[in-house]
């Protein structure tokens, strides 16, 4: 009886993409929010390790051998309380940035805000076990030069994948590649409706709305949300009129 097909987990540096995003006011919510809440908040990145672990992708070769997508099979994704990292190898192109904007959006929708970078280079990753010097420079943006609520996108990544025109990379407008929050999507006869059920927009600028007038004494907190409503502005913008009413009122809650 033939050998069922074995997953190969090579142990060695692999060229990669790297995200490395951490959620933003964790700390202080675990001290004023729910467990059940801090919990759902996290779904999104429970989902992500449900199918991408060692554990699974094995399982996947074994049901289904040479048919598995090979994507399945080189996303790895691991997370710890209020931070993920999240690659891929440098082949794979922009998904990577797609990824952690469908991620960043998920957390909006909660009442959260991520900073993160962005790099390629020499990395292992497995699960829960990463390590290599790519993340400790995605660590560094994160940590110094993010600042900001944005995933900041170092220049190292964008000369791997470039930038198409569908790819969820958009300029700050401080002059940064980041990751866009809202890439582009198919158009459709009624754009309006399919872009705010898509993104939910109308919800996020309730949220972000909220946000700022929840921290309205803590100007650190309250401006990192004013930040990211000029960032959904600008994103929202290269639908053209059909997002008009949501860019206007991004931009209002992004001034003081």
């Amino acid at each position: 009886m033939a050998s069922k097909p074995t997953y190969d987990m090579k142990m060695e540096f692999e060229n990669r993409l790297v995200a490395i995003v951490d959620v933003l006011g964790w700390s202080m919510a675990t001290k004023t929010e729910s467990a059940s809440i801090l919990f759902n908040a996290l779904e999104p990145l429970m989902d992500r390790c449900a199918i991408h672990n060692e554990e699974y992708r094995q399982k996947l070769v074994n049901d289904f051998g040479d048919r598995v997508n090979p994507l399945m099979l080189n996303v790895q994704f691991g997370f710890i309380s209020d931070c993920f990292i999240l690659s891929m190898p440098v082949n794979m192109g922009s998904r990577i940035y797609s990824s952690v904007s469908d991620i960043m959006r998920k957390f909006l929708n909660s009442g959260f805000l991520v900073r993160g970078g962005v790099t390629a280079g020499s990395l292992f990753h497995r699960d829960q076990i990463v390590f290599g010097p790519a993340l400790v420079e995605a660590h560094k943006i994160e940590a110094n030069d993010a600042k900001f609520a944005r995933v900041l996108i170092d220049i190292s990544a964008i000369n791997e994948t470039g930038i198409g025109q569908d790819d969820a990379v958009m300029k700050d407008h401080l002059g940064n590649y980041i990751v866009d929050p809202f890439p582009s999507i198919a158009t459709s006869p009624d754009m309006k409706k399919m872009l705010d059920g898509f993104f939910r927009l109308d919800h996020l600028i309730e949220i972000t709305g909220e946000n700022i007038k929840k921290f309205g004494i803590q100007p650190r907190i309250r401006d990192k949300w004013r930040f990211q409503a000029k960032v959904c502005a600008l994103s929202l913008g290269k639908y053209g009129d059909v997002t008009n009413d949501w860019v206007e009122k991004f931009n209002d809650l992004s001034v003081e």
